[in-house]
């Protein structure tokens, strides 16, 4: 004979889950944060290479930007 759920057994199921939920739902949006801070970090960096190359390069802004907006030297 199949074992009789009761009301209680499924609510019991249902905070149990519930709570699942939220953990995963507080760790996801850690690994969101982190993954934006990142991809900060990144974009930052990035800048500070291209600031570095530009001087490097001994062009003017305006050639610069022009070479970037047209790809024209």
């Amino acid at each position: 004979m199949a074992r009789t759920k009761t009301l209680e057994s499924v609510d019991a199921r249902i905070k149990k889950a519930q709570e699942a939920v939220e953990r995963t739902k507080a760790r996801y949006d850690a690994a969101i944060s982190e993954l934006g801070a990142l991809y900060d970090e990144r974009k930052a960096l990035q800048v500070r290479e291209l600031a570095s190359a530009i001087e490097k390069s001994g062009k003017s802004y305006e050639e610069v930007l022009g070479f970037v907006k047209n790809g024209k030297r």
